[in-house]
């Protein structure tokens, strides 16, 4: 019973206690709502931003793309992928590649995402890539930047190199960047462009394709060509197809080589042009398998291939303003200059005039060469009258007769009128008589002008000081100017007409040389001399050293050769140094003459007038009057002139003595035949096939026979007589 009691009342205590505990519990919930409802103070915020976290990993992966920074992060629910929603500084990084953005799609599981606004790409210190969009594979490392609008264009940058487009991919573990859609590359010296282009800023190698076009900064000539490899590093451009190089003055045109557009040197490994254009647009083309052009010094040099399986073609130099065209295996042209050389078996072509000229020799040259000559307005055409009065005067004492000047101090070789004048007025003292039988005035004021023309001693026009009174004597100094293209300083001077030389210009003038076994050919003359130089300031042809020129049936041999042109046509011809002319007339009989010196007077082609002075001898077959040879006369004389008509001798006179034979034909012996180192040298006598109006290279021309090697191996066979200087004066009197 006392049991049962008990737990009655445990069971009743339990119950209370039970709804006390409830009761209790419902005080304290609706004292803590009141309590809150009466709250009214903020809350303060965190001491540090609340930054999204990713969950703990190493975070020094190099494939793992790791978001570092954002002001918010969203990650939207319920979404087939999983990605996350980044905005306001947005930082990534994957190895040493950082990537920021204002908002970015982060896909941890893809390793990769999408960046909007003021997107930059950042690889050390050195790159740096900026766009609008960024589409980002961590696993490829690929990146694809487009423009929008934060930043109206891609821009990579490498230092001193900014590549610019619309859409760019690149590739973070190759360290390369190409665009499709064209785009521009600049490095400072040179800006190029393209439809497709790639650069590596590591390799510092560019590459581009279709509509390739380099423009140099400084320069601004122009690279065109539809494909093209480039470094940023040394500016060296790598030419692998069709490639034209435009400046100033050159254009290239070539398949391959490369181009250094920082300090503008080139090779060319192509068969190659190189075009130069002057100030008055004349031009000069450079033409070869292999070219050498360095612009600063304005110095090409071009080749022929030595490679037997490559074809070989010439080195071709053309001139087009003087018509002149170079062949050759090799060859050099200064554009600075105009001058141009060529070897290895050279060949020049001169086609200014119907009848084409060739010439070969071991080497040829072609240069500019500048002298003094009156301006137009002094270099008028005299009248016959004028012209026929200055024809008279054979001295320096009849000029000065129809002159208002007194000649003062000129010595006997004085060699242009106009030194050391003055002006009769001004003398009003008694006149001397010098020892050289000249006027001379006392108290005079001479005028001791160098001589006008470059290359004259001073003292060939010096006064002689000691026949000349002391006193009153002065001497004006020399006015000078420097002159151009290595000139001498320019003089004072008078000429035969009376001109002052200080009104003369400078003129460039053609100069043309052909060293070593020269050989010339055109239809009517041809020629062989050891050396050949033409000149156009005087126009001058001088073949130096065993020359031998051939024109129909005659022959000329001497030492020295010199010929004159007048518009492209000789019009007389000189031997200053013993000579020979022989003339093939039937058989084995030949017209021969030789002398010390000889000049011959040309008119169409045909001699008219020939003088010979000096030891002169001949063998001639006179032609009788029905056109047979009977006889042959042998003749010796101080002195020869013979006048031609038609190329047929007219009138023949000798003098002072005369001795010789005349043998008939029959009864004359060998060795009455020919003259003392006579020899008809027809196996030298330069031949060429024709091929119309196109120029072959190797021919018959280019040969050259044994003969004419030994030709020039063996001594001079002719050799100037020593002369008497009375002998030398009255045959200088006679060629003049």
């Amino acid at each position: 019973m006392t049991g049962s009691r008990r737990l009655i009342l445990l069971m009743v205590a339990g119950l209370v206690g039970l709804l006390g505990l409830t009761w209790l519990d419902g005080v304290y919930a609706q004292q803590k709502r009141q309590k809150q409802a009466k709250e009214s103070y903020t809350r303060p915020k965190p001491r540090e931003p609340i930054r999204p976290t990713i969950p703990d990993a190493n975070r020094y992966q190099e494939d793992k793309v790791f978001l570092e920074n954002a002001d918010s992060l969203y990650r939207p629910a319920n979404e087939f992928e999983e990605y996350q929603i980044v905005k306001g500084q947005v930082k990534f990084r994957q190895g040493n590649m950082w990537m920021f953005c204002d908002s970015a799609y982060y896909y941890p599981q893809k390793n990769s995402m999408d960046a909007f606004g003021h997107v930059e790409m950042q690889q050390g210190d050195t790159l740096f890539v900026y766009a609008d969009r960024l589409y980002y594979d961590g696993f490829e490392k690929h990146a694809t930047l487009v423009r929008g609008p934060s930043r109206d264009k891609v821009e990579l940058k490498n230092r001193k190199v900014t590549l610019t487009t619309d859409s760019l991919d690149y590739d973070v573990a190759n360290e390369l960047g190409w665009y499709v859609t064209g785009g521009t590359l600049d490095d400072g010296i040179n800006t190029l462009t393209s439809v497709y282009g790639e650069y590596s800023p590591n390799t510092k190698l560019a590459r581009f394709r279709d509509d390739v076009l380099l423009v140099n900064n400084k320069d601004g000539y122009r690279l065109v060509t539809e494909e093209l490899e480039y470094s940023t590093e040394t500016h060296i451009a790598t030419i692998n197809t069709m490639t034209r190089i435009e400046g100033a003055n050159d254009t290239i045109v070539t398949t391959r080589g490369w181009y250094d557009t920082n300090t503008d040197h080139a090779q060319l490994t192509a068969r190659s042009v190189i075009t130069h254009r002057d100030s008055t647009n004349k031009v000069t083309w450079l033409e070869g398998d292999s070219i050498i052009y360095d612009k600063r010094t304005r110095i090409s040099r071009a080749y022929m291939f030595r490679d037997i399986e490559k074809a070989q073609q010439p080195m071709v130099i053309t001139d087009t303003a003087r018509k002149v065209q170079l062949i050759g295996g090799y060859g050099e042209y200064n554009d600075s200059t105009k001058s141009a050389m060529a070897t290895e078996y050279p060949l020049l072509i001169e086609y200014s005039r119907p009848d084409t000229l060739f010439l070969r020799a071991d080497t040829v040259m072609s240069l500019m060469r500048t002298e003094y000559v009156w301006p137009d307005s002094l270099s008028r055409n005299w009248s016959a009258e004028t012209r026929a009065r200055f024809a008279e005067i054979t001295d320096i004492l009849d000029l000065n007769r129809g002159m208002d000047l007194d000649l003062a101090l000129l010595p006997q070789d004085f060699r242009a009128p106009g030194y050391g004048v003055r002006k009769r007025a001004e003398v009003n003292e008694t006149p001397a008589e010098s020892a050289d039988g000249l006027t001379l005035e006392s108290g005079e004021i001479v005028e001791n002008h160098p001589p006008m023309e470059p290359g004259i001693p001073d003292e060939a026009i010096t006064g002689n000081e000691a026949s000349a009174p002391e006193e009153g004597r002065r001497v004006e100094e020399t006015v000078a100017a420097s002159g151009p293209g290595g000139l001498p300083p320019r003089q004072h001077a008078l000429d035969k007409l009376g001109r002052d030389s200080a009104y003369m210009v400078p003129k460039q003038f053609h100069v043309a040389k052909a060293l070593g076994r020269a050989r010339f050919f055109n239809q009517d003359i041809q020629g062989v001399a050891d050396t050949m130089i033409f000149q156009e300031y005087d126009s001058l042809l001088h073949l130096i050293r065993k020359p031998v020129v051939w024109s129909g049936e005659r022959q000329v041999i001497g030492n020295r050769i010199i010929v004159h042109f007048n518009d492209s046509t000789p019009d007389w011809a000189y031997l200053p140094e013993s000579g020979m002319v022989a003339e093939h007339v039937d058989e084995d009989f030949y017209n021969q003459l030789s002398g010390s010196v000889m000049k011959a007077w040309l008119k169409d082609k045909t001699i008219r007038h020939l003088d010979v002075s000096g030891n002169v001898e001949t063998i001639m077959l006179p032609q009788e009057e029905d056109s047979t040879y009977s006889k042959v006369v042998n003749a010796e004389s101080s002195y020869l002139s013979v006048d031609f008509d038609k190329g047929k001798m007219e009138h023949l006179r000798m003098w002072p003595e005369v001795s010789g034979s005349v043998i008939p034909v029959n009864d004359v012996k060998r060795n009455q035949q020919f003259l003392q180192n006579f020899r008809w040298l027809s196996a030298l006598r330069p031949q060429r096939q024709w091929y119309g109006s196109r120029a072959r290279w190797i021919d018959e021309l280019g040969e050259i026979p044994d003969e004419l090697e030994q030709w020039f191996n063996e001594p001079e066979a002719i050799r100037p007589a020593p002369l008497k200087p009375s002998e030398y004066k009255d045959q200088m009197r006679v060629i003049n």
